[in-house]
């Protein structure tokens, strides 16, 4: 991944993350550089992909799905998210407009057990309380 995980418009830019495992078939990636800020890149280097990021003490922090133009299209994250509640909250966020520029506009809500999007994705969520 290269600047953020961008595809710079069909060239490969240099890596700035790393594999380092898998859960349930979805790349677990983690910031060559640890002083990096703890997020997935904004695109993908490879098209209609998944990626999720733990945090340092293998706790869920965030997954991303991309789509064939490399941009999100789906994420799912445990963090302080203030329109949500309060601390930590797992909640979904559904790009209507995909790429981070539709971040804005994308729906967003809390999920928990019983929730589609909860139980779809519930073996990445590795710590969440």
């Amino acid at each position: 991944m290269g600047g953020n995980g961008t595809y710079s418009i069909g060239h490969s830019p240099e890596y700035t993350y790393e594999t380092v495992g898998k859960i349930d078939g979805v790349k677990i990636l983690k910031p060559k550089d640890s002083r990096k800020m703890a997020k997935l890149p904004e695109e993908s280097h490879s098209p209609n992909t998944r990626y999720v990021l733990l945090d340092k003490d293998g706790v869920f922090h965030q997954y991303r799905e991309y789509n064939e133009n490399h941009q999100v299209v789906l994420g799912i994250g445990y963090h302080h998210e203030p329109s949500l509640g309060k601390g930590d909250v797992l909640h979904v966020h559904i790009h209507t407009i995909p790429g981070v520029e539709g971040h804005t506009d994308a729906q967003k809500h809390a999920i928990a057990p019983g929730d589609q999007y909860y139980e779809k994705y519930k073996q990445l969520f590795k710590g969440v309380k």
